[in-house]
């Protein structure tokens, strides 16, 4: 429920249509989707720049590498470690779980109220910057009808 005099935010979610050329060659597989948005980060004194992230709405918490959290206000609470699709410990991704303020944006510049939300900072970079709900999509009605290129959160 809104509070009185308080309006939505609807941001705009991009579509990109994405091919697996190895697997197309094996079978004519088509069309991925991925669906993504702008995130800003607190920072000591204002806002990071903005980062193109995915939004994984199987992802129970945000993932966020290394060359980004470094550079943001990030309060951290415990070490830890995550598994994804391959259940081996040599395949777990170490982590510091944090807490991390930020803004989510649309190509149009429009945002939504600052969140604080749960993350996993990985100690690498070679992850991408994954939005999930722990936090954070959870604040939010997402819509995607991918087929008439329609996709927007709304907060």
């Amino acid at each position: 429920m809104l509070k009185a005099g308080r309006m939505s935010t609807r941001l705009r979610i991009r579509i990109k249509k994405l091919m697996d050329p190895e697997l197309d060659l094996k079978l004519d597989y088509g069309e991925l989707i991925r669906l993504s948005i702008l995130i800003g980060f607190k920072m000591e004194d204002g806002w990071s720049e903005l980062y193109e992230a995915i939004i994984d709405t199987g992802a129970h918490t945000s993932v966020i590498p290394r060359y980004i959290w470094e550079e943001i206000c990030v309060e951290e609470k415990v070490d830890h470690s995550v598994q994804g699709i391959v259940p081996k410990k040599e395949c777990s991704l170490p982590v510091k779980v944090s807490i991390i303020r930020g803004l989510l944006f649309d190509d149009e510049l429009n945002h939504t109220n600052e969140v604080e939300f749960y993350a996993y900072c990985a100690l690498d970079d070679k992850v991408p910057l994954i939005l999930g709900f722990k936090g954070l999509l959870d604040r939010f009605a997402i819509y995607f009808k991918i087929g008439a290129g329609i996709a927007y959160l709304e907060e």
